[in-house]
């Protein structure tokens, strides 16, 4: 006998369900018979009505309308346009709550992408030591008119903006930036021309980086400086760097443990920026090389070992799929370790198919994503296994975190 499901509702239609759980990128995972729905700002065990948005074959997506029964981890969220805004996830939940809906997504992601079990190898997620007003960058789009400027973000639909003179998750500094950015954006030329503004605050510099329409273009040499055990690092507006300042020593210290560099061993550092890791593992290795190909940071990473005056670290400029090999031949036939630290889209796979031929003992990964790290963890598992794994919270209130795993051979 054939049971009747449920017939998955459509766009606009409304049903009460109760959410299960949370899926990587924060919505609620929910169940109207077969049919999964996702859910924003939800907490599982929630029994919640909601209304659908989107509706494919397979799932759908729906808005929050009612909170039938409410869990009791909910809280009240800072901000006054949370739910509007795209950029934070979980402000609608205790910091607690959120770190264990992270670990747990790392291990689902870990399993369902790569298939692997990490349970017995990954560690407790590094919580944030400043949950609030820790995010030195924010880029806002801006529009003038008649009566000044409207600034914000982008909304959760991609389109709307959001107008905001101040966030919680950003620092003071930036924060007192966007309060005065009218007036900041009315003394750069073609000033009307300006489409999005970034706000980059590092100790006591707060420097604003406009972006303007065609052929309008901004310059500047300026640096921003981070300091971390009498290390210096300087970084320019269009640079890539941490933009959670307070915990860059959390996750410097991860990677340390994680290489355990020994004496005379050479440090390859893919997709190396202005050189954070390269110089801070500088003393432990013998040799240090690193490949990046933004122009702005190489040549931030080149004033960064002569500012700190490092002998030991080269950097090859390149797409890390097109210098690796040579790169390769520079560190001589020392014991090598590799730091790979790729963008949100993960590594190339000719990089993959090197690192996998290379003779190559042990590999770090860090990763922002973790469902491009699972893609390539897939792949390099044809030669390495995965020995550790520990999330580090560097966003908190957000769904983004960054992990680090650890690779050692295992091909023989």
């Amino acid at each position: 006998m054939v049971q009747n499901r449920p017939t998955p509702p459509g766009i606009g239609g409304e049903v009460a369900v109760t959410i299960e759980s949370i899926a990587f990128g924060g919505d609620g995972v929910a169940r109207h018979g077969d049919y999964v729905i996702f859910v924003p700002d939800v907490i599982p065990g929630e029994n919640v009505k909601i209304r659908l948005t989107a509706a494919k074959r397979s799932y759908g997506k729906g808005v929050l309308i009612d909170l039938v029964e409410p869990s009791a981890e909910r809280i009240a969220p800072r901000c006054e346009v949370y739910g509007e805004c795209g950029g934070c996830q979980y402000q609608h939940v205790a910091y607690e709550c959120s770190l264990r809906f992270k670990e747990q997504q790392v291990r689902e992601v870990m399993q369902r992408i790569a298939g692997i079990t990490i349970d017995e190898v990954c560690e407790p997620i590094q919580p944030a030591s400043m949950p609030w007003n820790y995010r030195n960058v924010v880029s806002l789009k801006v529009r003038s008119g008649e009566g000044g400027w409207d600034a914000g973000y982008i909304a959760r639909d991609n389109r709307t903006l959001v107008p905001v003179s101040a966030c919680p998750i950003a620092t003071g500094a930036v924060n007192e930036a966007m309060g005065g950015i009218g007036s900041s954006l009315g003394e750069f030329e073609h000033s009307d021309k300006i489409t999005e503004v970034t706000i980059r605050h590092a100790g006591e510099m707060v420097l604003l980086y406009p972006r303007y329409r065609k052929p309008y273009r901004f310059k500047s040499d300026e640096r921003l400086v981070y300091t971390y055990g009498g290390l210096t690092f300087g970084y320019g507006l269009r640079s890539f760097f941490q933009v959670n300042h307070s915990m860059i020593p959390v996750l410097l210290e991860v990677v340390d443990r994680a290489l355990e560099p020994e004496p005379g061993g050479a440090l390859l550092d893919l997709y190396a920026g202005v050189g954070l890791f390269s110089i801070a593992q500088a003393g432990k290795f013998d040799r240090v090389v690193g490949i990046e190909v933004a122009g702005e940071a190489v040549r931030c990473f080149r004033e960064n070992v002569r500012q700190n005056g490092i002998q030991n670290v080269r950097i090859v400029r390149g797409a890390v799929e097109g210098v690796l090999r040579s790169a390769w031949t520079r560190l001589g036939k020392r014991s090598v370790s590799v730091l790979v630290d790729p963008p949100r889209e993960g590594m190339h796979p000719g990089v993959v198919r090197f690192l996998n031929s290379a003779p190559i003992e042990k590999m770090v990964y860090v990763s922002c994503d973790p469902s491009t790290m699972a893609r390539d963890l897939k792949m390099l598992s044809a030669s390495y296994s995965l020995v550790k794994m520990v999330p580090v919270d560097m966003f908190p209130q957000t769904a983004h975190l960054e992990t680090v795993a650890v690779l050692k051979r295992s091909d023989g």
